[in-house]
């Protein structure tokens, strides 16, 4: 498992997509180890790559490549990928296209310069799949150079159907519009040529998203089949002899670790160390590896996600999609025989009430045997209640020199609130770099030393607000901050009005050296990239190059937070949606 492998040197990533082919050369080179090693023994290697959640990056050559591919829109789109799941066999031949999702216009309906920008977006995230398939290329390349691809089970699958997160018009840096900072088309256009570099944070619009799910309806947090349906590839060509052949018994993601241990001939443990293991809730599907005509799982399965509900039994299901903040009782449910109808457009709830009641009295039952009881579809009080429980009271930090690293969910939550850090640091002549930074060339904010002058740059979406101090940093012992203060409560804008405002006020020595008032802040995050002490490692959060460490000695960094902070909770699950 390679996720947490150590980043050898900062500001290795400029952007995404240099991490996928990174990841993929040190899992060659572990696999290479391995077999250098030990080669008698059997190894496990995790490769999880980033494609394609948001951000889509990709080398722009790639990008380039597919505006001519995706021109026509994604109504064409969805006809022309339907008909390709019919001649492979991926669906069934009877297989309907349903309507368009909410919210979701059709192609003809958006100017050119919409449609120009909807054809970039997704580009950049066909792109990154292509990306993606010629790095997972390599590797299963080198497998075969190295004369292991034959007995070596490969799997490959995704979590979940395409992401809503990304609107009717789609985001070119979400960090913007998260942050209350809108983007409009026009803006969009001018800045086309960054999609899917290292200063964008791309997600395609609604119609692409529905694209991808050809030809099931809604998306990701859904439970219709556009939210849970995935793929799932398998091969492993000395022990499974089928080759191209496709599978459609119903099989669910908590089938897949006792499918494994099954293939392998490995029994779970009732214990680790002394402590009782839970027991698995799926059941094997390795029958029907060997066996096409295997019958498929004859357990239930059910599904929820805020509220949304489905359950699954013997080819039927049963589904109800939840406005939220509405009774559950009010919850239409529709009802579905997947064997007949794949994309879920023949709703027969009421031809069949009583198996629909069936149904949906068994979802009750297994949610009660699965802990998803009581319901709760508070959206923004949850993940306002999540952040309250990452941060509880703590409302000052202190970073000593020579620590690594610090995740977002654990850095200092200066979001809608009023703060203050300050640096203690021997300043020698002529120093310059990152005291502290927070994020990335998208979003976030960095307080540093260039020519002389403290300077903090505050980044909402690629767009700087930058500060820099009215005399010199005079060497010597210093204490050199910034102090942020809310003038006034940022709320939730309509686009194109204000949000309220803030002042960052420089400090050395407790002095004021300077200072700039802003409607730009923090509302809902501040960048997933994390925290940085002393230099900057990813991509910058300001305008200067990478890692720009700090040339003096930096002893330790301070963040002192007022108790002002006032969270929207709706905008920040929506974020944080985007981030899962």
């Amino acid at each position: 498992v390679l996720d947490n492998t150590p980043v050898e040197a900062p500001g290795t990533y400029e952007s995404g997509y240099h991490l996928t082919s990174d990841l993929v050369d040190r899992s060659i080179r572990f696999i290479a180890d391995h077999i250098a090693d030990r080669p008698q023994d059997p190894w496990l290697c995790w490769v999880a790559l980033g494609a394609c959640h948001a951000p889509h990056q990709a080398p722009a050559d790639l990008i380039g490549h597919y505006d001519a591919q995706f021109g026509h829109g994604w109504d064409e789109e969805r006809e022309r990928r339907l008909a390709r799941q019919k001649e492979l066999g991926i669906v069934p031949e009877n297989t309907r296209m349903p309507a368009r999702n909410d919210f979701v216009r059709a192609w003809a309906d958006h100017s050119d310069d919409e449609r120009m920008v909807f054809t970039r977006l997704q580009g950049a995230y066909a792109a990154m799949l292509d990306h993606a398939d010629q790095n997972l290329a390599r590797l299963v390349g080198f497998l075969e150079t190295a004369g292991v691809r034959e007995n070596t089970l490969v799997i490959v699958m995704s979590d979940n159907g395409a992401s809503q997160e990304g609107g009717p018009l789609g985001m070119l840096n979400a960090m913007g519009p998260y942050n209350f900072r809108w983007e409009t088309i026009e803006e969009k256009k001018r800045l086309l040529d960054l999609v899917g570099g290292p200063k964008s944070h791309s997600n395609f619009p609604l119609g692409w998203a529905m694209a991808s799910n050809t030809p099931l309806r809604r998306y990701k947090q859904n439970t219709h089949g556009g939210g849970i349906r995935d793929p799932l590839v398998i091969s492993w060509p000395a022990k499974i002899p089928a080759r191209g052949e496709l599978r459609h018994q119903f099989a669910h993601a908590s089938d897949l670790a006792p499918t494994l241990l099954d293939i392998v001939g490995v029994s779970p443990p009732a214990d680790i160390n002394g402590v009782a293991q839970m027991s698995m809730t799926g059941v094997s599907f390795k029958q029907s590896l060997f066996d096409a005509s295997a019958p498929a799982r004859r357990q239930a399965q059910y599904f929820e996600m805020f509220g949304h509900r489905g359950v699954w039994r013997d080819g039927w299901k049963a589904v109800a999609y939840h406005p939220p903040g509405t009774p559950f009782e009010k919850d239409k449910w529709e009802l579905f025989h997947l064997d007949e109808d794949f994309s879920e457009t023949n709703d027969l709830a009421a031809e069949k009430p009583e198996l629909l009641k069936e149904l949906i009295d068994l979802w009750w039952k297994e949610a009660e045997a699965n802990q998803v009881l009581p319901l709760d579809d508070r959206f923004g009080p949850r993940f306002a209640e999540s952040a309250a429980r990452y941060h509880g009271d703590r409302r000052k930090f202190t970073f000593h020199r020579g620590m690594g690293h610090v995740p977002t969910d654990v850095a200092p939550d200066v979001r809608s609130r009023s703060y203050t850090i300050e640096a203690d640091a021997h300043v020698i002549e002529g120093a310059e770099g990152v005291l502290i930074s927070h994020g990335d060339a998208t979003s976030g904010y960095a307080l540093y030393l260039r020519d002389g002058r403290l300077t903090h740059v505050l980044n909402i979406g690629g767009t700087h607000t930058t500060v820099t101090s009215d005399r010199i940093v005079p060497p010597g012992d210093r204490k050199l901050g910034v102090r942020v203060r809310r003038l006034s409560k940022i709320a939730p804008p309509r686009m194109g009005e204000g949000q309220g405002t803030s002042r960052y006020t420089l400090l050395i020595d407790g002095e004021e050296a300077g200072s700039v008032e802003t409607p730009l802040g923090f509302v809902t995050l501040i960048s997933w990239s994390g925290l940085d002490i002393g230099f900057d490692r990813g991509s910058p959060v300001g305008d200067y190059a990478a890692p720009f460490a700090f040339m003096g000695e930096l002893r330790k960094v301070t963040v002192t937070m007022d108790a002002d902070q006032a969270l929207d909770g709706e905008a920040v699950g929506n974020a944080e949606m985007a981030r899962q």
